[in-house]
This record gives C-alpha cells, sequence and structure tokens, in this order.
C-alpha cells in the first residue's frame, strides 16, 4: 500500500493519472496533507467521493509516531519518533522570547562519525526519506507546541543533512511550498560537517535554505582527529566552498565552533580563528561542548573563558556569538542526540556527492 506522504507534486499527480483521475487534484491533497494537517482522505471533501474512496483503501498516510517525550525546565521539548520505514530519530523543540526553532533529524544515525557527537556513535543507519523528515515537524504542529507564530526548521538534529542530500533539499522545496506548510526559506537553516562539493551544488538551487557549517578546529591536523570528514575536505577546501556560496547567493551563512576544554579553545586556536574568518560575509557561532557523561570525553571550557573568546574575536572584527547549552538536562542540546540502544562504531559515508 503506498504512502502519500511525502510524495512530490510529480509523483502524487503520477499515483492519480495511473487511477484515472485528474493530476490537478496533487494540488489539493496537498494542501490538505501539509497546510490543513488532515490525514484521513475520507475527509478531504474537495475530491470527487470515490477518488477519496479508493485513496482510503488502496493507500495510507504515514508520517511515523511519537514514542516518546522529553521535556527539560527551559522549555525544550525533545521527541523520539519510530520512522515509517524502520529505526527512530531525535528532533528538538527549542523556545527562546519570542522565537521557536524546531531542529529536526535527516538521517537515522550518522556516517561520519564526528568524535565529539553522539549521534556518530551509531553509525549510519539509513537516511530519511522526505515524509519522514517533514512528518517530524507535523508532529510538533499537531502537540501545538509551535504554536501560532512564525517558527523557524533547523537541520541540525541526527544525521548529515547533505549526506541525504537529494530528500533535505525535497523537504526544504515541500515546507516552502504554498499549498504545504508555507515556510518562508528564511526560516530554514541546513547545518554541514564539511561536504564541500555538496554547499556547492546547494549555493545554485532555486530554493535553498541558509547554511551552517560545522568548522570546530582551526588546523587540519585537529578537525581531521575530531571530524573525518575534513580528511576528504580539508579546511581550505571547505572556505573555498564557503566563498563558493557567498558568490552564488550573496547571502551570509554561519560557521559552527564547539568548544572543547583545553583542546580547541587555546590563545593560538583564536588567533588563527580570527585570521581565518575576519572579512567573510559569516557569522560565527560560538557553542560549549554540551557534555554526555559515560560516552563523549569532552568537557567545555570554563563560562569565563567562552567570554573571554567571544570578546577577543569582536575585538579583532569577527562576527561571533555564544550559543548556550538548551535542554541538556533532556539529552536534547547540540551533539547529545542518539538513540542509546543503537550505539555503535562509526559508520563510513558513501561517494555520494
Amino acid at each position: 500500500m503506498a504512502n502519500l506522504y511525502g510524495l512530490d507534486r510529480e509523483s502524487l499527480a503520477q499515483y492519480l493519472a495511473d487511477l484515472g483521475a485528474p493530476t490537478y487534484h496533487a494540488d489539493q491533497i496537498r494542501r490538505w496533507l501539509y497546510a490543513r494537517r488532515e490525514f484521513d482522505p475520507q475527509a478531504w471533501t474537495d475530491l470527487p467521493k470515490s477518488l477519496r474512496a479508493r485513496l482510503a483503501s488502496d493507500h495510507r498516510v504515514d508520517r511515523g509516531r511519537i514514542a516518546d517525550t522529553a521535556t527539560a525546565t527551559d522549555g525544550t521539548v525533545k521527541y523520539a519518533i519510530d520512522m515509517v520505514l524502520g529505526g527512530r530519530v531525535e528532533c528538538v523543540l527549542m523556545r527562546q522570547r519570542d522565537r521557536v526553532t524546531l531542529c529536526v533529524s535527516s538521517q537515522v544515525g550518522c556516517a561520519l562519525a564526528c568524535d565529539f557527537c553522539l549521534t556518530g556513535r551509531m553509525g549510519l543507519v539509513r537516511h530519511l526519506e522526505v515524509g519522514e523528515i517533514v512528518g517530524q515537524i507535523s508532529w510538533a504542529q499537531d502537540r501545538g507546541d509551535l504554536g501560532e507564530r512564525p517558527f523557524n526548521v533547523v537541520f541540525m538534529g541526527m544525521g548529515e543533512p547533505l549526506h541525504n542530500y537529494d530528500a533535505v533539499l525535497a523537504a526544504v522545496r515541500l515546507l516552502t511550498d504554498p499549498n504545504g506548510p508555507g515556510l518562508s526559506r528564511r526560516r530554514i537553516t541546513v547545518s554541514t560537517a564539511g561536504l564541500a562539493p555538496a554547499i556547492e551544488r546547494m549555493a545554485r538551487e532555486p530554493v535553498r535554505p541558509h547554511l551552517a557549517v560545522s568548522l570546530n578546529a582551526t588546523t587540519d591536523e585537529l578537525r581531521s582527529r575530531l571530524m573525518p570528514i575534513n580528511r576528504r575536505y580539508p579546511i581550505e577546501r571547505l572556505l573555498e566552498a564557503c566563498s563558493v556560496w557567498w558568490r552564488e547567493t550573496g547571502e551570509r551563512h554561519t560557521f559552527e565552533y564547539v568548544l572543547l576544554g583545553g583542546l580547541n579553545d587555546s590563545a593560538a586556536d583564536v588567533d588563527r580563528l580570527s585570521t581565518m574568518l575576519r572579512g567573510r560575509p559569516a557569522k560565527l557561532n560560538l557553542i560549549p561542548f554540551n557534555p554526555v557523561p559515560g560516552w563523549l570525553p569532552y568537557q567545555a571550557p570554563d563560562r569565563s573563558r567562552v567570554i573571554a573568546i567571544r570578546d577577543t574575536l569582536l575585538d579583532r572584527g569577527v562576527a561571533v556569538s555564544i550559543r548556550w547549552s538548551r535542554g541538556a538536562e533532556a539529552r536534547a542540546a547540540c551533539g547529545q542526540l542518539a538513540v542509546l540502544s543503537e550505539l555503535s562504531g562509526a559508520g563510513t559515508i558513501e561517494e555520494s556527492q
């Protein structure tokens, strides 16, 4: 039984054509699924009754299901969602003053094996499909957790989004579709650990999100140790891709820098970081490491050190801010997402980019 949820318009139109139905019903179905979030075909009242009955009997609408939730005292909510095709992912809703952000996953596990990220310990189980990505947002909407105000979506959950490039960009197109959720593309950010060719490819997409790049070290030696993807795309190649992004889009992007106490927070690191980023059309987010006792061996620098690093970079002309931890007590902070029962050795990234 085919799953209608997550199909692009062309695939949905083909399904309708195969049923002998007019293809214009595809836009109506997409409005029901994504704008109105009505998942029973019998309730799609602007479709012919016979078509509704056929869709209800021969097709399904499956977004996965919420298996568990955890809420931190700061209002952060973590959802564990069992996926349509198997496996479980975690996604996180964060509230900060009048801003609401949903952090979604793009893979079950991750192949990149970044040493400071718990998801990387799972290895790659599989890519998520479009409906499994968009479904995470739909479930948060159903619960009322996103409220009525505009919200932001960040692909910073489990997985490397640009390793699952086609599904992630299809999800971005669906999320911004006027017949779907209708989000502004400026409210969507895709984060990458550094797949340089995919950054350049995304820069040329007609519908593209904002870009965030995880940097996390100022030398290739350390970055390769922390982030094995650097052995394929070292820092110079990554910065080149970021320059392509600026030339192609005219849009600034963000660098993310996870601060690991005693490892990448020295005065020499700050010197190299300021030299590397000063004058670039980008903003830097400093992220104090979120500990996972028993799983990851790192610690964050003292708060005073984090602030001193920020102030030094500001004095040197780098646009920088600190992203303090949210949701850590629910194991919902940056780098803490994983299905603990599935933790294993690291997987390997495919030659797909």
